[in-house]
């Protein structure tokens, strides 16, 4: 019946393609007698004619809107990503290259470089289309700011972040007015009258970039310390602060005056009331329902970007910009981590990857370095950058230290508010677009604002200098409970950290003594985040934590985000000392459906193109981390003993398998034990090795015959296998008949003075 229906369909197709080609053949005959005699046919008649006709269409779209927008942005993308990771690479934020790379791309290199390239490339026709993107983007980047400051960190540090983002803030405003009195004659008076300029050049000395510093933090693994949860918490209130001055000052620079600004002030209170007072206790509740990909669906979304665009809107009305309702409304989205991380993975790849990098390069073909031509212009701009520095630091410094912090806490929070980044260009593009701010003005705190931020890192490294510098020479490392067995776990996967847990709890606890234990976790994307970094460590932390939780076990919890996993992992072991490190076996070795799939795919894949194409394959694509084996990196760099294990659904294992070769291999007969007795297991003990001496063997204990193979029966019945690492290189690692049939596997490398029965 189905080889029926088989050749029925065959038939069917056939007629039906005999149908179509008969119907187009007579179509286009009679058709061709319909056409005009006196039409001439323009159709190529050879090849060359036809390459001819060709190459003139593509000019022709290449020319066209659409197709001089893509390239453009393609160059754009480019040159940022490309920029982004170099400074990257010289450990500075992104986002200083990205602004570098528009400056590069606009009059001030590649115009200098190859004027007909940079007008190909950007006829000045087509730059409002990249600035009507750009502005569009902007709009979708202030409102994923506006989620990144939650309101609730402010307040539990309410005081102190007050008093020190206000004192950070009017400082330099406050220095910036004689400056503004004095080069407003000469080069502002033409342009504008002089309060909106005072006021644009006040607010953009002092105004800190939330989104850089808060990057910042992150890869100096401060975002759950102290210092570094005040210091985001004051660029919160700085930042708010900050945008609801500028809207009041672009209020007043519109309307002229202070009194005919009145009505301005007046609906910009209206609106700030309505959205804390209405929008915000609406989206609190929907905050409590919708958290989750399943539940969070198209309507909301199109709800909230129907919010976003009208709150724009109305401010932009309200001669206050369309920014300042964007941000407004990512200030009134609800503070669960899981509504606002599903919104901003909506939002913040789109405006960060795409939209942000045309705003970079439009900011860039207006600054004209050019314009900075004489002495007295770098003049300018040294004190221009000494006033925002002196200010913003000394500001935060002092008012810092009248909140009680110390010097060297208050020393990092003025540097880190000195960080000024994508938000001052924001300001300045304002000003620049509203005509406060002249070219050569413009220019002069565009060099600013790269120089301030470059400095950030620069300024932290320093004084951590000058603090090291001032402790005692030769102080040996901090020993956190030297009367305790101290072990870093490192994980991946939130079950991992669970599962190795249960390990370092099974491996070290003498009877009631629990080891002293840090759980580390680590994310290598620098650019997340604040609340992407609290949603992973909510989420990668919590299966670990429940199962400390029933192991009575107290774990110190540490999550870092860092360029490569193996680097941070021995910086830790040597910041502190630990008797041991224990890691997972990577991908390699593990038995997930998906990461054999991933790694016979690499594997086929390098024998068919060859391992180098596949290794720098994998770093474009950024997988390179997660694929490669970090096994022989920990036991040759680390400075304690190393265990890895290879879980095969590890628990509670009650047959245990000690397999030594050497006697250097006998040191992993204590920690056999403890595991055998913290499960109540039988430990058989396995030597390839018959001149080995055991000693007296435990009640549990028994000797299997040293004749067996590691491929034979030995395996058969076992729930772990206890092995050191020269004897897994030698007789496992490189056989894969052997991996197949192996348990849970224990890999350890003891080094001296780290066993356990030290």
């Amino acid at each position: 019946m189905t080889k029926h229906r088989g050749i029925a369909s065959i038939v069917f197709y056939i007629i039906l393609l005999i149908l179509f080609v008969g119907a187009t053949w007579l179509t286009l005959t009679y058709g061709a007698s319909l056409s005009p005699s006196q039409a001439t046919s323009t159709a190529p008649s050879t090849l060359p004619e036809a390459f001819t006709v060709f190459s003139e269409s593509v000019q022709h779209h290449m020319s066209s809107t659409i197709g001089l927008l893509l390239m453009q942005i393609l160059v754009i993308l480019i040159a940022a990503r490309g920029m982004g990771w170099l400074f990257r690479k010289i450990h500075q934020p992104a986002v200083i290259g990205e602004i570098v790379a528009g400056i590069l791309l606009g009059p001030s290199l590649l115009g200098k470089v190859s004027p007909e390239l940079f007008n190909y490339i950007f006829p000045s026709s087509s730059i409002s289309n990249i600035q009507l993107l750009s502005n569009f983007g902007l709009i979708l980047f202030m409102f994923a700011v506006g989620m990144e400051l939650r309101l609730s960190d402010i307040k539990e540090r309410l005081r102190s972040s007050l008093i020190i983002s206000h004192a950070g803030i009017f400082l330099p405003f406050a220095l910036s007015f004689p400056l503004s009195l004095y080069i407003y004659p000469k080069y502002a008076a033409e342009y504008t009258s002089f309060l909106p300029f005072a006021l644009f050049v006040g607010i953009a000395m002092s105004i800190t970039a939330f989104p850089v510093l808060a990057r910042i933090i992150q890869e100096n693994n401060l975002l759950r310390k102290p210092l570094g949860k005040l210091s985001l918490s004051t660029a919160a209130a700085s930042d708010i602060t900050a945008w609801l001055m500028l809207a009041a000052i672009i209020a007043i620079s519109q309307s002229g005056s202070m009194l005919s600004t009145v009505y301005n002030l007046a609906f910009l209170i209206l609106y700030v009331l309505i959205m804390f007072g209405v929008i915000r206790p609406l989206f609190r509740i929907a905050g409590k329902v919708y958290d989750n990909t399943e539940v969070i669906g198209h309507t909301l979304v199109g709800v909230i970007f129907i919010l976003l665009l009208l709150s724009s809107y109305v401010t932009e009305l309200l001669s206050m910009h369309a920014l300042f309702g964007a941000f407004i409304l990512g200030l009134v989205m609800p503070e669960d981590l899981s509504f606002r991380k599903i919104i901003t993975d909506k939002v913040e790849d789109v405006s960060l990857l795409l939209f942000l990098p045309l705003f970079f390069v439009s900011s860039g073909l207006q600054t004209e370095l050019g314009l900075i031509d004489s002495p007295e212009m770098w003049v300018m701009l040294a004190v221009f950058t000494a006033i925002a520095v002196v200010g913003k630091v000394l500001g935060t410094y002092v008012s810092a230290r009248a909140c009680g912090e110390k010097p060297r806490e208050s020393l990092y929070l003025g540097a880190f508010m000195n960080t000024r980044g994508l938000m001052e260009l924001v300001v300045l593009a304002i000003g620049y677009e509203m005509g406060i701010l002249p070219p050569s003005i413009y220019v002069v705190l565009v060099l600013m604002t790269v120089i301030t931020t470059v400095m950030t890192m620069p300024m932290v490294h320093l004084i951590n200098k000058v603090y090291e510098w001032r402790k005692h020479r030769g102080k040996k490392p901090h020993v956190k409970h030297p009367d305790q067995y101290s072990a870093l776990l490192s994980f991946g996967r939130p079950q991992s950290g669970a599962t190795l847990l249960r390990l370092t709890d099974q491996l070290l606890r003498r009877g009631d003594k629990h080891p002293h234990v840090t759980a580390l976790h680590i994310t290598t994307n620098k650019s997340i985040n604040t609340i992407d970094a609290d949603k992973y460590f909510h989420d990668n932390f919590l299966p670990l934590s429940q199962e400390a939780e029933k192991l009575n076990q107290m774990v110190a919890l540490d999550y870092q985000v860092a360029d490569s996993v193996e680097e941070a992992i021995i910086d830790k072991l040597k910041q502190e000392r630990f008797n041991l490190l224990i890691v997972g076996a990577g991908i390699r070795l593990s038995d997930d459906a998906n990461d054999r799939a991933a790694i016979s795919m690499r594997d086929k894949l390098s024998h068919r193109i060859g391992s180098l194409s596949v290794a720098t394959t994998e770093r474009l694509l950024s997988i390179r981390n997660l694929v490669r084996d970090k096994m022989q990196y920990f036991i040759d760099h680390a400075p304690c003993s190393v265990a890895i294990l290879l879980g095969r659904d590890y628990s509670m294992p009650k047959r245990i398998l000690l397999c030594v070769e050497s006697e250097a291999d006998m040191r992993l007969l204590a920690y056999a034990r403890t595991l055998a007795e913290n499960n109540q297991a039988y430990l058989d003990l396995h030597s390839s090795n018959k001149q080995t001496s055991w000693g007296n063997l435990h009640q549990s204990e028994r000797i299997v015959s040293s004749d067996l193979c590691v491929t034979d029966a030995l395996m058969e019945g076992y729930d772990l296998l206890v092995v050191s690492h020269e004897e897994w290189m030698r007789s496992y690692d490189n056989a894969p008949e052997t991996l197949a049939c192996l348990p849970s596997t224990l890999i350890m490398s003891l080094k001296n003075g780290y066993s356990l029965d030290k």
